[in-house]
């Protein structure tokens, strides 16, 4: 959820009394001062007081100030009065599309307490209201005293409640009187966190020559953009390849700090937000420009230091202008098989993958519906509009096409599992279900309509979450058949051979193809991070049985292959044991088709597994959960290579599929059997989304979702490839 604010009653009611009380107050000009008051004449305490010092051994993000209450987000029963320059004005909108008004008032350099440890910033939080107590609107250079309560709102120190006490001057120049700091942050990130936290609220000045490490993103709820930026003088900015001017979350051949044993976390990136932009256009739709990932920022650019959803912020004023990097898509893309000698599989988690049909059978479904057990309104994968249905259609369906060049298969994530249409010539109708997935069915459609090749949507519906939320699979059906599945077969028959500690699922006795399997999750799992469910996965596996045909379906020379598509529990650091405990679960799904240990067997065990690849660990040395080695199980018990191996050692600036605030990481995987590692032709990832903007008519096919796909090439006969047994 992004962040709502509004004023509960206990602010409300002084501040409509002080409207009538007070109103003198808005007359007031230099120097003109409330009446004599206890309060008015109560000590100018310095901001740096207010916000407290920061001390070597504090955490910033968790930091509050001592005139806050010890815990929660409620202010303080007592009333502060302090002094400086308005330094800028920000504007904030809620869920609900309500603007919110605020600034960032500085003390003067005549005024700092002259300790480093404290900021001479903070934030005044004006709610709904442009105004103060008593009617006084905040301008930019005026000098300014005040009183209100200190609050701390998710560890961001700030006043509410202000009223006016005096204007001691106006037309100040705040970049004179308050100067900015030039923001460059330590390597660490918990260094990082007190050099923000010692400087929270003053403004600071980010130098020209920046590089972005992120698209744009932008929180659709509250319409807040931002983009992660790396100083121009960065190392990394100055390395010679333009591809690897960027930061790898955790290890990684190419991070600041290549040791698998230690990770600084990268607190030298430097969060730019849209808030500034938004207050100096008195709009809050307002957003930063669309920065993709290698541009360089060619101004520089001022605003306060804010605090967020854990993450500090510039509130730039001015809009970047920029200097476009290198195209982020041709950073070492996949190339086209050789149809007569190769096939090629793609993972492809299309993000949320939902249509704009309201599903009667369904209470989770759409805007609107009341709900269902583990899902509760509002449904945030609904598209805004059929037509942003469509156009995302079209263009993952063009990704699909030219950038992937039409794989043979494709393992797909988190697509909506509905089915209430059919398919009726070139189009759906939605009449009755077919037994397959409705958004996959179109995708399907729309390939078709801009290539000619025709592609099959096939999965379980098993396997999809409370949510809707499945993997599968969409094959071309001129060079792959979906096998039929006998009763007798280890995993896809009525009694599948599953070596595993905890019960499985009634649904695993289905015959099909493809399949959904899944057991309940053990109680001695590691939860001390979290679980999502009482099952093993939330979102069961898929296998599937695929024959994939050279020339065309029953002609020439075919191979056998057994896929898993999979969408591990999110987020790398959190419900770690449930991870690698699903990890467990596919090695023993895997060694159950494997059972006979014929070496030929060709398996892909792939997907969003939702964490990185050995030695990436996202935790450092010391904590209690190091190493998780969260997909060791694959690695040990299923004996798999990881295809990221291989993309390492060959284009390392191109080894990662997502981007997590302005850091490149590897989320989605495949690891094959060894028999099909021989026949490897080429692993490459198609850069297309993850570095791209969110929100940016005009790019293309670009942003279609927040992973990058994977692509791999094999030969049709062994030894023509790099793999090693």
């Amino acid at each position: 959820m992004r962040r709502t604010r509004t004023l509960g009653s206990s602010a409300r009611l002084p501040r409509r009394l002080g409207r009538g009380l007070l109103s003198l107050a808005a007359a007031l000009v230099g120097g003109a001062a409330l009446p004599a008051t206890s309060s008015a004449q109560a000590p100018v305490l310095p901001i740096g007081q207010i916000q407290g010092a920061v001390n070597d051994a504090d955490d910033g993000f968790t930091h509050r100030s001592p005139f806050a209450p010890a815990s929660g987000n409620g202010s303080s029963s007592t009333l502060v009065t302090t002094q400086g320059v308005v330094r800028q004005k920000i504007v904030t909108r809620t869920a609900a599309g309500q603007p919110n008004y605020g600034f960032f008032l500085q003390g003067t350099s005549a005024g700092a307490d002259g300790d480093p440890r404290t900021s001479d910033g903070i934030f005044v939080f004006q709610g709904r209201f442009t105004d103060l107590i008593g009617g006084y609107v905040p301008r930019v250079g005026d000098e300014i005293v005040l009183r209100a309560r200190v609050t701390e709102f998710f560890n961001l120190t700030e006043l509410t409640g202000a009223s006016l006490v005096r204007v001691v001057r106006s037309g100040a120049d705040p970049s004179a009187e308050s100067p900015a700091f030039e923001a460059d942050p330590p390597d660490d990130l918990a260094a990082a966190g007190r050099y923000w936290e010692r400087r929270e609220g003053m403004a600071a000045r980010v130098a020209a020559g920046a590089i972005s490490t992120s698209g744009r993103d932008v929180f659709r709820s509250t319409l807040d953009g931002e983009v992660w930026l790396i100083r121009g003088d960065n190392p990394l900015a100055l390395r010679g390849d333009p591809f690897a001017w960027r930061s790898f979350r955790d290890p990684h051949p190419l991070d600041d700090i290549p040791s698998p044993l230690f990770d600084n976390r990268n607190g030298y990136r430097i969060l730019i937000g849209s808030l500034g932009l938004k207050g100096a256009a008195n709009d809050s739709t307002a957003l930063i420009a669309p920065a993709r990932t290698f541009d360089r920022v060619a101004d520089a650019l001022e605003g306060g230091v804010y605090f967020s959803f854990g993450k500090y912020s510039v509130q730039v004023g001015e809009q970047l202008q920029l200097e476009r990097g290198v195209d982020p898509a041709a950073n070492a893309p996949p190339a086209a098989p050789d149809p007569k000698h190769e096939y090629s599989v793609a993972n492809y988690n299309v993000e949320n993958l939902y249509d704009f049909r309201d599903d009667p059978a369904d209470g989770c479904d759409f805007t609107g519906n009341p709900g269902c057990p583990g899902v509760r309104p509002p449904f945030d994968y609904v598209p805004l509009s059929a037509a942003e249905y469509e156009e995302k259609l079209a263009e993952q369906a063009e990704q699909i096409a030219e950038d992937l060049h039409a794989p043979d298969l494709l393992l797909v994530q988190e697509a909506e599992d509905q089915d209430i249409c059919r398919v009726a010539g070139n189009a759906l109708a939605c009449d009755g279900p077919d037994g397959a997935p409705d958004t996959l069915q179109e995708l399907a459609l729309e390939i078709e309509g801009r290539t000619g090749i025709a592609y099959r949507a096939a999965l379980d519906r098993d396997g999809a979450d409370d949510r809707g939320i499945v993997s599968g699979f969409l094959f071309r059906t001129d060079r792959v058949q979906l096998e039929t599945p006998a009763s007798d077969d280890p995993l896809l028959g009525s009694a599948p051979g599953v070596a595993y500690r905890a019960a499985g699922k009634p649904y695993n006795s289905d015959v099909q193809n493809p399949k959904a399997l899944n057991a309940a999750l053990p109680a001695d799992v590691d939860r001390s991070t979290g679980i999502d469910g009482t099952d093993v996965f939330t979102r069961a596996p898929q296998a599937g049985r695929f024959r994939i045909w050279r020339d065309r379906v029953g002609r020439g020379k075919s191979i056998d292959l057994l896929a898993f598509s999979n969408h591990f529990s999110s987020v790398p650091d959190a419900r770690v044991g449930q991870r690698r405990e699903q990890s467990r679960y596919g090695a023993a799904l895997v060694n159950v088709a494997d059972r006979d240990r014929r070496p030929q067997d060709r398996v892909i065990f792939g997907g969003d597994l939702n964490v990185f690849p050995r030695p990436d660990d996202p935790f450092a040395p010391g904590h209690p959960l190091f190493p998780s080695d969260q997909l060791g199980p694959l690695y040990d018990e299923a004996r798999l290579e990881n295809l990221w191996d291989r993309l390492a050692e060959e284009v390392p600036a191109s080894a990662y599929t997502y981007v997590f605030q302005g850091q490149a990481q590897t989320l989605d995987h495949q690891f094959v059997s060894r028999w099909l590692a021989r026949e490897l032709r080429e692993v490459r990832v198609a850069h297309v989304n993850a570095d791209w903007p969110k929100d940016q008519a005009g790019d293309g096919p670009r942003g279609a979702s927040d992973h990058d796909p994977v692509v791999a090439r094999y030969g049709f006969s062994p030894g023509r490839g790099r793999g090693r047994r």
